[in-house]
């Protein structure tokens, strides 16, 4: 039976043995938020012997906020690991030396999570679509392999909405030397235009073509319910010879 997962005082959640990758990014845009990532990357240096009282303090209390942070961001079954240390950055490279995948597990991870991924138009536009291929391509390449352009061309388009097919079949009958990401970004780009102002069209259509069935359906209610009301005129008799028809 798995285990609720531990809640977390951040915005994203507590290490939790599988989740370092992503983990260590988050808790890295935090210790920068409170003034003390400089600890974990060794930039920040003791205060000087001339520095004042208050300037000693807030060195004191940064670097203990350093560790305090990370302490909170990990599980509970976790924290024996760091629990003899109070210094962030020993805290951290130890959770890096336990937790941190093998240069091969991390790129077979990143591999699978290029390829995974998917345009979601209820979510994201195409140029977001697009940022996200491209910032993952990053991430293999800093880890030590290098996808090829081929590769990050075809991932744009092989999992798109049918209503990008056509120009899907465009873009492979493109040359190799034009077939590239950043080419096929940009023809995805303008498509996204012209299917976006071709669904005004038809909701302006459907719209136009609403109001004129609406305005025929009440002309002829009204037609009806007059022709209900009571009388008929016929032209043959005279007004003391009309009758009323019910």
């Amino acid at each position: 039976m798995n285990m609720p997962a531990e809640s977390s005082p951040f915005a994203f959640p507590k290490l939790d043995g599988s989740n370092y990758t992503s983990w260590k990014e988050d808790m890295k845009v935090v210790l920068m938020d409170r003034g003390c990532w400089s600890f974990i990357i060794e930039e920040d240096k003791p205060c000087p012997e001339q520095a004042t009282e208050k300037e000693k303090f807030e060195y004191v209390w940064r670097k203990q906020r350093c560790y305090t942070t990370i302490y909170q961001g990990i599980e509970r079954k976790f924290l024996p690991l760091i629990r003899h240390t109070t210094d962030g950055k020993e805290a951290w490279n130890i959770l890096k030396s336990n937790f941190e995948p093998t240069f091969k597990a991390r790129l077979v991870v990143l591999i699978d999570e290029f390829f995974e991924l998917k345009f979601n138009p209820e979510e994201e536009n195409i140029g977001i679509f697009c940022k996200r291929v491209d910032e993952k391509k990053t991430e293999v390449k800093k880890a030590g392999f290098e996808i090829p352009e081929l590769l990050i061309a075809l991932q744009l388009i092989r999992r798109l909405p049918a209503e990008y097919d056509h120009l899907v079949q465009t873009l492979y009958r493109l040359k190799d030397e034009e077939f590239n990401h950043r080419e096929v970004e940009k023809e995805l780009v303008n498509e996204a235009g012209r299917i976006q102002l071709k669904q005004k069209d038809l909701n302006l259509d459907y719209t136009e073509n609403a109001y004129t069935v609406g305005s025929f359906r009440l002309q002829e209610t009204r037609k009806k319910s007059f022709e209900r009301s009571g009388a008929v005129l016929d032209p043959s008799r005279n007004l003391g010879q009309y009758r009323e028809i019910s």
